[in-house]
C-alpha cells in the first residue's frame, strides 16, 4: 500500500459512508476508481492527485506529501515544520490557502459554466 492509499483510507474513515460504493457515490466517482486508489502500490498520477484533491476537498500539498512527492519540510513555508512557525506565520499561511481555494473554486465554476 502506498502513502497515497493510506491517505485515501484515512479520508474514508472520516466519512460517514458505509462502504466503498456508498463513499464513491457520495464522492461522485466510480467505485472502481476508489478501489484503485485504495489498492495502489505506486504514487498517483497528477490527474489522480487533482481529482482526489477535488473529491476530498483537500489541499494538493497534503496529497503531494501523502504520495511522497514532497516532505513536510519541503511543503512548509520557508522549509520549516508547522510546529516551528509563529502564530503570525500560521495565520498568514491560512490566509494564503484560503485565497488560493477561492481562486481555484472560481476557476472551476468558470470552467463548468463554459462547458469544459
Amino acid at each position: 500500500m502506498s502513502g497515497f492509499s493510506r491517505w485515501v483510507e484515512r479520508q474514508l474513515e472520516l466519512r460517514p459512508d458505509q462502504d466503498i460504493s456508498d463513499a464513491a457515490r457520495a464522492l461522485q466517482i466510480r467505485p472502481s476508481e476508489l478501489k484503485r486508489w485504495l489498492g495502489s502500490k505506486r504514487p498517483p498520477t497528477q490527474e489522480t492527485m487533482r481529482l482526489a484533491s477535488r473529491v476530498f476537498n483537500a489541499p494538493i500539498r497534503e496529497i503531494l506529501i501523502a504520495a511522497e512527492y514532497l516532505t513536510v519540510e519541503e511543503a512548509s513555508p520557508d522549509g520549516l515544520p508547522t510546529s516551528e512557525l509563529s502564530t503570525q506565520e500560521l495565520l498568514a499561511e491560512l490566509s494564503r490557502r484560503e485565497d488560493s481555494t477561492i481562486k481555484i473554486l472560481s476557476r472551476t465554476a468558470d470552467t463548468a459554466s463554459n462547458g469544459w
